[in-house]
């Protein structure tokens, strides 16, 4: 669905967990879907099930929607952007708590999506017949400049990232941070995003900082990678494994497509190979029986606000929390049936519901506090 505004467009993808936990947006490629919720290890074959299908529901189909209005001023400046967004599905086939949950892009254009997503309507779920609310729903929007494409506009954007990139390919990597970072107070273009956060991926993960690492890699492949150079695709879709494991979301390293067996900037396959292992190590972990333990730490919010997020999909049916460090203040349970809200202790367990379905958990605190989360059948 395209919607023209003085040359520019604004596009809209219904990603609706109960329906396919990481659907896919326009144009890209197949992404990992959440693990389906399951009261016994699953086989390997069964770790990126879509859905958990629950007896008597059938998931709210989307009837209207109106599209997003490209603001003015962001048109003006030829500066793009994309939005990831939650949302509840009401009884009566209306949105509502729609909420920006990852953003590339300025307020204007935030406040143009969660309009927009505000206003569309479905065909409500049912259970058994009866209309019921699906929550833990999302979507994507794009803002596109048409005349733009993959190509640099900002003359001062391309300024930073030059200097920036050079300093981290220094192994200045500090230094290099500093100054791509601060491309973000310009407008940028998709592809200018997805460049500076494909340099700042790299500079992080060599850092070892892997929590600001993910946060990039994630932005630098936003529609399956299709504002990078496509020789740099394969690179980033490894690193983007790797930095998804050291976050301990294994369901991405289950689920995500077969490496290439080389690429240019991978001639002998020695980092496809050390990715593998990555991956089959992550695999192991999910098969296994016995408690998964994940190690977290909270960023700073892309939408913005005070305090840091961790974000997580859960693949087993009961979760706690442990070893905290620094303010760690609550958590919220999104599922296609269930909602949950509490503040976090190390003497809880909390259990999701076997009729939930795919599940995201969202913790809430101080930026760099951290902590243990362990997932138990």
């Amino acid at each position: 669905m395209l919607e023209v505004v003085k040359s520019h467009l604004a596009a809209a993808a219904v990603l609706s967990l109960a329906l396919s936990p990481m659907a896919l947006a326009a144009g890209e490629s197949r992404a990992p879907t959440a693990l389906a919720v399951a009261s016994a290890a699953p086989a390997q074959s069964e770790l990126c099930a879509e859905r958990l299908a629950t007896p008597g529901f059938i998931p709210a189909v989307l009837a209207t929607r109106p599209p997003p209005e490209f603001p003015e001023a962001e048109a003006s400046e030829e500066s793009e952007g994309w939005f990831r967004l939650g949302f509840t599905i009401d009884a009566d086939g209306t949105t509502k708590d729609v909420v920006v949950l990852d953003q590339v892009g300025s307020p204007s254009m935030a406040k143009a999506a969660r309009t927009s997503v505000a206003r569309w309507k479905y065909k409500p779920a049912t259970q058994d017949g009866q209309a019921v609310e699906q929550y833990a729903n999302t979507a994507e929007i794009l803002f596109r400049a048409q005349h733009v494409g993959n190509s640099p506009v900002h003359d001062a954007a391309v300024a930073k990232y030059d200097e920036g990139r050079t300093l981290a390919g220094a192994g200045k990597y500090a230094e290099g941070i500093a100054v791509l970072e601060q491309t973000f107070a310009l407008p940028l273009t998709l592809y200018e995003q997805a460049k500076v956060s494909f340099a700042l991926a790299f500079a992080y993960e060599k850092s070892k900082d892997t929590p600001r690492a993910l946060a990039h890699i994630r932005h630098a492949l936003i529609e399956g990678g299709s504002f990078l150079e496509k020789a740099v695709v394969p690179a980033a879709h490894r690193m983007r494994l790797r930095i998804e494991v050291a976050n301990g979301n294994y369901h991405y390293a289950a689920c995500a497509p077969p490496l290439p067996a080389s690429d240019k900037f991978d001639p002998t396959g020695w980092d496809r190979k050390e990715t593998q292992r990555i991956v089959d190590e992550a695999l192991t972990k999910l098969s296994n029986t016995k408690p998964l333990s994940v190690d977290a730490t909270l960023t700073a919010r892309a939408t913005g606000g005070e305090g840091g997020i961790w974000e997580h999909h859960l693949s087993r049916r009961k979760f706690k929390f442990a070893n905290f460090i620094g303010r760690v203040n609550e958590f919220r349970l999104s599922c296609t049936r269930q909602l949950m809200n509490s503040p976090v202790s190390e003497t809880e367990q909390w259990s999701v519901l076997p009729s939930a379905g795919p599940c995201v958990l969202r913790v809430y605190g101080e930026v760099g506090a951290a902590f243990k989360l362990i997932e138990e059948w």
